[in-house]
């Protein structure tokens, strides 16, 4: 019997010729990733365990995202911290303000991921790594302390599910009209919980990463160990210029055993929205045109890519945001935030009347800049919905893709992209 990616993936990375789902490996890590409000207890509980140098100063990475630019003075003084901790250990890549970006963003636009290897990071949405063929995961601050320490880790070996997406991609819908459809298709069920989700098939090689990298980041909120999409041609030209290090090709074999095969047919997928304030209540945008909202967000490690800047710039290209709606715009790094300023995406959209952030996890975390008040609706081309996410809890959150919420904003109503005139 043959070997799924991720199964692969741990075999090689724990020096066994084969494993099998329910086994315990100790692998390999090739990249532990901490952020701002995490990191100096992660460091602590480094420290704890007797060590006071990291296995490799070159693959702990460092990242300022939650808390930056700081919004008050307890932020502040914990990114102190948090800055002086890092350069007491001498880390190679740190991404603090200036250089900074969501974390996930950094760690495959920066070749910190690479295909066949192992990374790690403290924040639920580290599964975005599969986006690249690696096996990406979400670790609490004792785990990262002892791969920090060791370059190690433990892993149960998951169950593999596939996801064959086969069709044609239609005008405007995008990878994350997929996640969510998936989303409406499996429910928070308990069926995919520590599971692996592999996703293959001609609808996906012809994805780009960014679309991949929003599918792969929300497996995660299905409660899946890790997604992931085998390297190919894509991979190769994206890896091409930023990989820091060799890798190889790696693909599950045609006789590898999978707990469950679902297919997806792209070409009939519509423009796609989850309601407040569950991920998996999900409809199509039809059902849900004319329905008034008051902010728009569009950023995070989901959907806030040059690809998705693009995609808000063509269609609110010589419109205005209706003048009820308060729309917030924040690349997901600053080489994004370059890359649309110098095509030009940022002046359209400021233009048309929205505002533009430094990067940061922003109001998807529900910290600051634009979180949501009591009465706030908001229309989000982010990750989560539920109560309390964006800031109040009394306020309603749809998800959505950055098509469905550039062409709503137009009116200040949900709109069905398809229907605008570019």
């Amino acid at each position: 019997m043959g070997m799924t990616i991720t199964e692969k993936i741990m075999a090689q990375n724990s020096g066994r010729d084969s494993v099998k789902p329910g086994e315990l490996v100790w692998v390999d890590i090739h990249t532990v990733m901490t952020m701002d409000y995490l990191g100096k207890q992660c460091f602590s509980k480094f420290r704890s365990l007797g060590k006071t140098e990291v296995f490799d100063k070159d693959r702990v990475i460092c990242v300022s995202d939650h808390l930056v630019p700081p919004p008050n003075q307890k932020f502040a003084t914990m990114l102190n911290e948090w800055r002086e901790v890092v350069r007491e250990h001498d880390i190679t890549h740190f991404y603090d303000l200036g250089r900074q970006g969501i974390a996930h963003q950094i760690m495959v636009e920066q070749g910190h991921v690479l295909p066949g290897k192992i990374s790690i990071g403290t924040d639920s949405h580290a599964n975005t790594y599969g986006a690249v063929g690696a096996v990406g995961n979400a670790i609490g601050v004792t785990d990262a302390a002892v791969a920090m320490a060791t370059g190690k880790a433990w892993f149960r070996v998951p169950e593999s599910v596939k996801f064959h997406i086969k069709g044609e991609w239609q005008p405007w819908i995008m990878g994350k009209d997929l996640s969510l459809h998936i989303m409406g298709m499996m429910h928070w069920n308990g069926h995919l919980i520590y599971k692996t989700l592999e996703f293959e098939g001609p609808a996906i090689e012809s994805l780009d990463m960014a679309g991949r990298m929003t599918l792969c980041n929300m497996t995660v909120d299905l409660g899946a160990k890790n997604g992931i999409v085998a390297p190919d041609a894509t991979t190769q030209a994206y890896l091409k210029d930023v990989a820091k290090g060799e890798w190889e090709m790696i693909a599950s074999d045609s006789d590898a055993n999978y707990e469950a095969i679902y297919e997806v047919d792209v070409t009939n997928l519509g423009p796609t929205i989850s309601r407040p304030h569950k991920i998996d209540d999900v409809v199509e945008v039809e059902q849900l045109v004319g329905t008034k909202f008051n902010k728009a967000f569009v950023g995070t490690c989901t959907n806030g890519r040059l690809e998705d800047l693009a995609v808000l710039a063509k269609i609110l290209k010589g419109k205005q945001i209706h003048r009820n709606v308060n729309m917030i715009v924040v690349p997901a790094s600053q080489t994004v935030y370059l890359d649309a300023l110098k095509a030009g995406y940022l002046q359209t959209l400021i233009e048309a009347g929205a505002a533009i952030d430094t990067p940061s996890c922003a109001a998807c975390a529900g910290i600051h800049t634009g979180v949501a008040g009591d009465g706030d609706i908001v229309l989000s081309a982010g990750n989560r919905n539920m109560r309390g996410r964006m800031g109040s809890r009394n306020a309603e959150i749809y998800l959505t893709s950055p098509a469905v919420v550039a062409a709503s904003v137009i009116k200040g109503e949900i709109s069905d992209p398809r229907l605008v005139q570019i």
